[in-house]
């Protein structure tokens, strides 16, 4: 027999969320690393890549800001990603002591073949909402966010 405690209204409906929340992001997640081990990335890599491939080359700090990275992790993804011929470091041309990072052209025959692939994950994660339903819950994440 299961013992069900309540904590009060507004604190049960917020810990549902919460659960709810976790599960979602689990379940995505769980996909999300399936499809990645088909491109042999790491979750840092693809977003390394698609911040590249969508905005250019730029420096290690925007990369950071852009992943939401920290410097130590980016320094081995970046290495890494180096090593298999994906990016390559550029001479800035505005402050010669620091280097942009940019997609080779194997990269960014990588990223536009799984960017594709990822978007049709999304859509099957998402199928089961109409596109008023994906603004709304959009909208309710972004409020919940501070946005």
């Amino acid at each position: 027999m299961k013992i069900k405690t309540s904590y009060g209204e507004e604190n049960d409906i917020n810990l549902k969320l919460v659960i709810a929340l976790s599960r979602t992001h689990l379940s995505f997640g769980r996909g999300l690393q399936i499809f990645l081990n088909e491109y042999g990335l790491t979750l840092a890599q693809f977003g390394v890549l698609e911040a590249l491939y969508h905005l250019g080359e730029m420096r290690i700090c925007e990369l950071i800001d852009k992943t939401l990275s920290t410097s130590g992790n980016m320094t081995v993804v970046i290495r890494n990603l180096e090593k298999e011929g994906l990016i390559e470091r550029k001479t800035n041309p505005d402050d010669k002591r620091a280097f942009n990072i940019a997609l080779t052209a194997k990269g960014e025959d990588k990223i536009k073949v799984a960017f594709e692939s990822h978007l049709v994950l999304i859509d099957r994660f998402f199928s089961n909402l109409d596109g008023e339903e994906k603004l709304a819950l959009q909208k309710l994440l972004k409020k919940v966010n501070g946005l």
